[in-house]
């Protein structure tokens, strides 16, 4: 160090002037002001977000793990504060829009045991993709209050948050209203007007040409009007064709099924002994199938009139559970859903029939235990009631759907149909195949089933909306 001079007087020697400890004093201060150790310490910067939603036995749960890696391995300033509070969200609140975004608390912070580059965050609160991170200084270097931020790569977009996390509640009743059947026509008795009919439909739901030959021909040549009288219900059967409940179509037709032989008549008629009903499945006494679809909706369209046959289709033996009934109406709902998706008027028909199927599609909706922003058949982490803004207090679909069978077991033989519905939907889902009595299976199953097209059209067509 060179001698100062001071501002008159000769130049002096500071070390034989200034005591020892001011000596050491300034020669700290000059190294720290010259970029010694102390100014080395620097905050890192954060390489990677990732937040996966949590789940517990195969239940998917409202919280988050989310794992920070740094660019470099980090030192934290130990201090009175929880490492927890320098981590924050900022999440897109996609139901308030114009950019607007929640402040999400981290409840637990770790450091990485395994990597001393990463923070393992538990949030409780689904965190999702493009969300926000963001990060105090404070926690590396003492005193500094500017913040690092950094965007959240996610296993959930932020719909998909909102949709998992509450129920959808209906914002016009005229969705779930209908007292009247709708009206039959003389079109409805005509086979040359059902054929028309028929090909109209597939063509509302974009079916591929060999899809509509393939059905214009089971109409014209194939299924039997001795077994099915009614142009109107073959047609409804041969709509089935190119869905995943195709297979109902041989089932009832052939001897490819439990009872090893077609069904003695598929009929417009009153159900025996449950004239409320709007079909059952009855045995006659050689073991054959009878199907009886109520007169009463004789008028409605064939996307409802399809589900209804595919439905019945899945009853084969004569015992019957309360299981079989929640599986053959996840059945059909999957399948109304659908055709939902390509005839958005049919939602507002006001029939009936139109209530039972909307009542329907709103629970499995609201349902989902493996996937609740899709749907499914078991209860839902973030939903109270099913149906919510209704006297029906059940949780799930599988609760709604099983009440109606008050008095009936709970358990009964795997039905070949039904395995032939999950072989179907299973390979386009990219699952393996299990019982569609196992609930759990079945409801995860719906959930990958739901494609986000049709359950966007869904939400659009049903007037839903998330309920906070």
């Amino acid at each position: 160090m060179p001698p100062i001079r001071p501002r008159d007087g000769p130049a002096r020697d500071v070390s034989k002037v200034l005591p020892l400890a001011v000596l050491t004093v300034l020669l700290l201060a000059f190294a720290t002001a010259c970029g010694g150790r102390a100014a080395l310490a620097a905050v890192p910067g954060v390489a990677s977000v990732t937040s996966v939603r949590d789940s517990e036995d195969g239940a998917a749960l409202l919280s988050s793990t989310v794992t920070v890696r740094f660019d470099v391995s980090y030192t934290l300033v130990t201090g009175d504060l929880p490492l927890a509070s320098s981590f924050e969200f900022s999440v897109p609140d996609v139901l308030a829009g114009d950019g607007k975004t929640t402040r999400v608390l981290v409840r637990k912070a770790e450091q990485s045991r395994s990597d001393q580059r990463a923070v393992t965050l538990h949030v409780d609160r689904l965190v999702p993709d493009g969300a926000t991170l963001r990060v105090a200084k404070r926690a590396f270097r003492k005193g500094d209050r500017g913040e690092v931020t950094a965007t959240v790569s996610g296993d959930l977009n932020p719909l998909q948050a909102v949709l998992a996390s509450t129920e959808l509640v209906v914002t016009d009743p005229a969705i779930v209203r209908g007292e009247r059947d709708a009206p039959v026509t003389a079109d409805d008795g005509d086979p040359v007007a059902m054929r028309r009919t028929l090909e109209e439909a597939l063509s509302r739901r974009g079916a591929p040409e060999t899809v509509v030959q393939t059905a214009l021909d089971r109409y014209d040549r194939q299924i039997s009007a001795e077994i099915v009288p009614s142009p109107k219900l073959r047609a409804a059967l041969a709509a089935l064709t190119g869905t995943f409940a195709e297979s109902a179509i041989a089932s009832l037709l052939t001897n490819d099924n439990c009872t090893g032989r077609p069904a003695a008549a598929i009929v417009f008629q009153v159900p025996p002994e449950s004239p409320g009903l709007f079909a059952r499945v009855t045995h006659g006494p050689d073991g054959r199938r009878v199907v009886s679809v109520n007169p009463a909706i004789e008028g409605e369209r064939l996307e409802r009139l399809s589900p209804i046959l595919a439905h019945e289709a899945v009853h084969c033996d004569e015992a019957a559970s309360r299981t079989e009934e929640v599986a053959a109406t996840s059945f059909d709902t999957l399948l109304y859903l659908s055709f939902l998706a390509t005839n958005p008027a049919m939602a507002r028909d006001g029939t009936r029939l139109a209530k039972e199927f909307n009542v329907d599609a709103i629970a499995l909706l609201n349902s989902g235990r493996a996937l609740p922003e899709s749907g499914g058949v078991l209860h839902s982490a973030g939903v109270r009631q099913a149906l919510p803004g209704t006297n029906a207090a059940f949780a799930s679909f599988a609760d709604f759907v099983a009440n109606a069978y008050e008095g009936v077991g709970d358990r009964s033989p795997d039905e070949p149909l039904a395995q032939g519905y999950v072989t179907v939907l299973a390979r386009a889902a990219g699952m393996p195949a299990a019982s569609a009595f196992n609930l759990r299976y079945l409801d995860e199953l719906i959930g990958r089933s739901l494609e986000p097209r049709v359950m966007a059209a869904a939400i659009d067509t049903l007037a839903l909306v998330p309920s906070k």
